[in-house]
C-alpha cells in the first residue's frame, strides 16, 4: 500500500477529512513535526487557523492509538510517525527546521522499502526531496476545466413550426439536451434570431421577460448575454444567479439595478445586502478608523460608484431632486434599504427575504462559498459575481476557486441560473485592456 506523507501546508488547505478522502485508500503519515507546526497556526483567525483547529480535533478523536496507527472507515490507515530521527541528511540541512524533519521521516520510511510520496505545497521542500531521491508531489485540488466551464446559454437551430408555437403559445417542447434555466439563442433557417429560457419542468423553451429594464437601465443594445442576465435577475423563481465576466461587462451594475428595483420599487425583498472579500490588490491599507461603514468604504469604492450612478436619476419626491447621488446612497443606507457587509461577518447569520450580492467572488474558496449559500433564509436571492482574470488571493487559481466550483456544482438546478458575459460595455479603452493585457 502506498505511503503518503503530508506536509503541514496540505492540512491548512482544507478540512482534513476532505484531504484524506481526496486520496485512494493508502497509508497516511503525519510526522510529529507537522503536529508541532499545527499548534503554531491554531490561534490564527483566518482560514488556516480554522483548518489547523479542525485537524487537531480530528487527531484528538483518534487517540490513544495515533503512534500505532488507526484504520479509518474510508479504508485509509492513519498514523503519526515519531521514529526515523536518526536518519542522516546532508550536513547543510539543519535538523531543527520543520521541513527537514519531514524529509527525514520520509527518507526513513523509504529505507524500509515502502513505496512513498511526500505531499507538499512547498516548492523548496519538493526540490530538496527530489535531490534526496524522495518522490514528492504538490497537493492540487480537483480543478475545473475552463474550456468546458458552463456559460449558461447556447445557440440552437429551430424549425418554422417551432417558431410559430413559440410566439403563439409562448413555449414549444424540445428534446434538445438543455439544463434547467439554460438560455437559448435560437436561429431559424432564414437567419432570424429568437431568445428563450429552458424550463425543465415540462421540457419547453419559453420567451424572456418582456420588460428587462430595472431602475432605469437595461441590457446594452445588441448585448444578448446581458438580456439573458436581466431575465435571470428579475425572475423570482431563480434564487441563485452567478455572473462571470471580465471588467466592464456590467456584472455589478446590472445586479445592483435589479436588486434596487425589487427592493425599493417592488418591495419583493426587505433589503439589499452587498458584500465582498476584503483582499487587497497590492499593498494592504492596514487597519482603518471609524465605524463599520467607514472601515468598509475604501473596499466598497466600486459599489458606491455604481450605486451613485443608479441613484443619480432617482427621485422619490421633490426633495430628492436636490440631493446628490452620494447623499441618496447615504439616506437609503440609513433607512435600511441598503447594507454593506464584510464577508467575514456573514458567517453565523441567517438572511431571510433579502437580495444579496457577493462581489469579486473569484477570491473565495469553496468553503467561503458554502458558508454564503448556507446563510440564505426563506425568500432570499443571492447573486454572485466574479472575474477569474482578477484573482488577488494567492492561494487560489482560475480553476480551483470557489466561484468556478459553484458554477459547476449548481448547473442544472431549478433554482439556479448562470451567465458568462464577454462583451465589455464600459469603454473602448477598457475593452482593449481586457483583450491585450
Amino acid at each position: 500500500m502506498t505511503v503518503r506523507v503530508l506536509d503541514t501546508n496540505v492540512l491548512l488547505d482544507r478540512p482534513i477529512e476532505e484531504i484524506i478522502q481526496s486520496f485512494p485508500p493508502c497509508k497516511i503519515i503525519l510526522p510529529l513535526a507537522v503536529i508541532h507546526e499545527l499548534d503554531n497556526f491554531k490561534g490564527l483567525e483566518d482560514q488556516r487557523g480554522l483548518y489547523a483547529r479542525s485537524a487537531i480535533r480530528f487527531l484528538d478523536g483518534l487517540r490513544p492509538k495515533l503512534h500505532q496507527g488507526v484504520h479509518l472507515k474510508t479504508g485509509h490507515f492513519f498514523k503519526v510517525e515519531v521514529n526515523h530521527t536518526d536518519v542522516q541528511l546532508p550536513e547543510i540541512l539543519s535538523k531543527n527546521k520543520i521541513n527537514n524533519r519531514i524529509l527525514t521521516v520520509s527518507k526513513g520510511i523509504m529505507e524500509e522499502e515502502e513505496p512513498l510520496e511526500l505531499i507538499t505545497q512547498d516548492i523548496y521542500t519538493r526540490l530538496i526531496a527530489d535531490i534526496l531521491g524522495i518522490p514528492a508531489e504538490n497537493y492540487i485540488v480537483e480543478n475545473v476545466e475552463l474550456g468546458n466551464l458552463y456559460s449558461g446559454w447556447c445557440e440552437i437551430q429551430i424549425s418554422a413550426q417551432d417558431i410559430q408555437k413559440f410566439y403563439q403559445l409562448n413555449y414549444f417542447s424540445t428534446d434538445y439536451p438543455l439544463l434547467a434555466n439554460q438560455y437559448v439563442k435560437m436561429v431559424d433557417k432564414t437567419g432570424g434570431t429568437h431568445y428563450g429560457r429552458y424550463r425543465v419542468d415540462d421540457q419547453t423553451i419559453v420567451p424572456l421577460r418582456r420588460d428587462l429594464q430595472a431602475f432605469g437601465i437595461g441590457p446594452a443594445e445588441g448585448n444578448v448575454e446581458q438580456r439573458f442576465l436581466m431575465d435571470a435577475l428579475l425572475n423570482p423563481d431563480i434564487q441563485l444567479v452567478s455572473i462571470l465576466g471580465p471588467a466592464g461587462t456590467g456584472k455589478t451594475l446590472l445586479a445592483l439595478a435589479a436588486g434596487l428595483c425589487q427592493v425599493i420599487n417592488k418591495g419583493l425583498y426587505s433589503k439589499l445586502i452587498v458584500s465582498r472579500a476584503l483582499i487587497p490588490h497590492s499593498q494592504d491599507i492596514g487597519a482603518l478608523p471609524g465605524d463599520k461603514e467607514e472601515k468598509l468604504s475604501p473596499w466598497m469604492g466600486a459599489i458606491f460608484d455604481n450605486l451613485e450612478f443608479l441613484l443619480s436619476g432617482f427621485a422619490g419626491n421633490k426633495y430628492d431632486r436636490k440631493s446628490s447621488p452620494a447623499e441618496q446612497v447615504g439616506r437609503f443606507m440609513e433607512e435600511g434599504y441598503i447594507e454593506l457587509e464584510a464577508l467575514a461577518y456573514i458567517r453565523g447569520r441567517s438572511i431571510p427575504g433579502q437580495w444579496v450580492i457577493i462581489d469579486e467572488a473569484q477570491n473565495l474558496t469553496k468553503e467561503n462559498v458554502k458558508t454564503i449559500i448556507t446563510r440564505a433564509g426563506k425568500g432570499t436571492k443571492i447573486v454572485i459575481t466574479g472575474d477569474i482574470q482578477q484573482i488577488d488571493n494567492c492561494r487560489l487559481t482560475a480553476t480551483n476557486n470557489g466561484f468556478v466550483t459553484l458554477i459547476e456544482a449548481f448547473k442544472g438546478r431549478q433554482i439556479y441560473a448562470h451567465i458568462t458575459l464577454n462583451r465589455t460595455e464600459r469603454s473602448s479603452l477598457a475593452a482593449l485592456g481586457v483583450e491585450l493585457l
